[in-house]
């Protein structure tokens, strides 16, 4: 699958079943304003037009049987008992007749059903380029840059009237590399940061810094997301040796295969030595997508991939991939992804994500003379009220006792990757409000600021707008490389860090949490934030530094660097055993 095209269209011809052919002329197809129509091309020229060939994958996101609770229902009241997958399909499976319909329109315009996956609403197609072209009324077109080659169209798709309510999203004509991930997260060797004076820590010490419950993570599941890239079985050995746990092998859905991205491989690697390190008797999933083009499509079916896993049933996943919004995901795509995440809410599944790692500040594209300008933004799916997006810290320890903590902010000091050939800012928190999700209920009156925007048109001042929305990060955790994570990669015992850390180090904390609790702790951001409110010690909070436009404060409960802090373990466990006896 590739990336997305945004749908509902509001009209359209039908088709005749007896002829399998659309019926009416080109005219009956809905065709927006030209103003949506068209799609700003993304990517400097010098762009190659190659030749589209073989068939062309496309899937269908059907609307559920009954509608989903909103993400404020959900952030309001959250679920009380979670669905199984079973239950979930019975409520919410996609209805029979709809089915229906989309396999009458592959056949009208010789499309190949590959699969259909109901509970999801999950409908797979194949056809020739000139096919798919048709059926969807797009140009579609393969470019090459340089290595890079990627589909994209420029015209808006449309559908028939018969599908006009039924498909929510398509993906697959859309495959631009949109999705990334931290550069802080590389690996450098142990030995010369120590040389340099700089720290590192096994992560089973900052579990215990954190006063992580003693449980092993028995009977659990915890799933890692990852996009592309792998991990070496011999490295996960040796770590694993290193830190002086046994357990049994990950389970890998999708290919487990390191690639040329050493940036890539090196993600992979540390989520699974620190999630495997610090929940010995949990069973690791690992889900990969194998992309190939770090397409919002392949993003997207990585999700579901998890969260539809009936076999493993994962109650905790975690992400260090990302994208930002305005810039790399627009609103209409956000709503296919908070769909996934409404559905792991229902289910019980904690979705951790990472804040990023360049502070307040992310690039994108804004008609400079040289594009290079930089907006305040946070990243996705961190921004989304029904994640715990993951920050970062600077931690400094003696022993298993936390001496100091503040927000880790290395924005004046660059790294030069050596042979990969580029130099890269030492990176900071990243964290933010939301422009695209509304603020939660669960962060009503907490001090997260309003996003403004000042408009100006041919010099003159027009207005200014002031805006709330969704507080980035809830939480933090280490993630500073000069006080990095021990891993080994390639053979070699080495640092890693960002907020890339951050995340699966939380993801591992609520694996912890579950066994403790007999239950899914599932979206958990509702009950932390009610835990805090009502005083509980459940974090460590952070009152100093800042990652250039938001700062830490003493009188501040939760700021747009760290969230409401770092955790603390022990603590957590005991108000959710407290909250979980009176919601019974």
């Amino acid at each position: 699958m590739g990336g997305y095209a945004s749908l509902p269209v509001t009209r359209g011809g039908g088709y005749d079943r007896g002829r399998g052919e659309v019926r009416g002329r080109k005219s009956r197809m809905a065709r927006p304003p030209p103003a949506q129509r068209e799609r700003a091309f993304p990517f400097p020229l010098p762009l190659r037009v190659r030749a589209l060939e073989g068939p062309v994958e496309v899937t269908l996101v059907l609307r559920p049987g009954v509608p989903l609770p909103t993400v404020e229902q959900l952030c309001a009241v959250p679920p009380s008992r979670p669905l199984t997958h079973e239950e979930f399909e019975a409520k919410y499976g996609t209805a029979k007749k709809d089915l229906s319909a989309v396999e009458r329109f592959a056949k009208a315009f010789r499309l190949r059903v590959l699969s259909v996956q109901r509970d999801r609403g999950f409908v797979r197609l194949e056809g020739s380029p000139a096919a798919i072209r048709k059926a969807f009324g797009v140009d579609l077109k393969r470019y090459q840059q340089g290595k890079l080659s990627f589909l994209f169209h420029t015209k808006r798709l449309v559908l028939p009237r018969s599908l006009r309510d039924i498909v929510e999203w398509v993906f697959g004509l859309d495959t631009r590399p949109r999705v990334t991930h931290s550069s802080a997260s590389l690996p450098v060797p142990v030995e010369p940061p120590e040389q340099s004076g700089l720290r590192s820590y096994p992560a089973p010490q900052v579990a215990r810094l954190y006063r992580y419950p003693p449980t092993q993570g028995a009977g659990q599941c915890v799933g890692i997301i990852e996009l592309t890239g792998g991990y070496r079985t011999s490295d996960l050995t040796e770590y694993l040796s290193w830190m002086g746990v046994t357990r049994e092998a990950p389970v890998n859905v999708g290919p487990n295969k390191p690639g040329p991205s050493v940036s890539s491989n090196a993600e992979v690697t540390m989520d699974v030595e620190l999630v495997s390190a610090v929940c010995p008797q949990a069973r690791v999933v690992v889900y990969n997508a194998g992309s190939k083009d770090y397409s919002l499509g392949d993003y997207h079916r990585v999700f579901a991939m998890a969260i539809s896993d009936r076999t493993n049933r994962p109650s905790v996943l975690t992400s260090s991939w990302s994208f930002y919004e305005g810039s790399l995901i627009q609103a209409e795509e956000e709503a296919a992804f908070e769909r996934l995440f409404k559905e792991a809410a229902l289910l019980g599944i904690t979705v951790c994500a990472a804040s990023g790692d360049l502070g307040s500040q992310v690039p994108v594209q804004g008609g400079s003379p040289t594009d290079a300008i930089t907006l305040a933004a946070p990243s996705y799916p961190a921004a989304s009220a029904l994640v715990l997006g993951c920050g970062g810290t600077t931690l400094q320890a003696d022993g298993d006792r936390i001496v100091h903590e503040h927000v880790w902010n290395r924005l004046g000091e660059a790294m030069s990757m050596g042979a990969l050939g580029f130099t890269v800012s030492a990176g900071a928190s990243s964290g933010g409000v939301s422009t695209m999700n509304a603020l939660p209920a669960y962060q009503r009156g907490m001090p997260v600021p309003v996003q403004v925007h000042t408009t100006w048109k041919d010099g003159v001042f027009q207005r200014v707008s002031r805006t709330p929305g969704r507080g980035v990060p809830d939480v933090a955790a280490n993630a500073d490389l000069h006080t990095g994570y021990q891993i080994v990669f390639k053979g070699q015992q080495g640092v890693a860090a960002g907020t890339s850390a951050a995340a699966p180090m939380w993801a591992a904390l609520v694996t912890l949490i579950n066994e403790g609790l007999g239950a899914r702790v599932g979206f958990l951001n509702p009950r932390l934030y009610a835990l805090v409110g009502q005083g509980e010690p459940v974090v460590n909070r952070i009152t100093q530094g800042g990652n250039g436009a938001y700062f830490a404060s003493e009188g501040a409960v939760w700021n747009a660097c760290t969230g409401l802090g770092t955790p603390d373990g022990e603590a957590l466990l005991a108000g959710l055993l407290k909250l979980q006896g009176r919601e019974a």
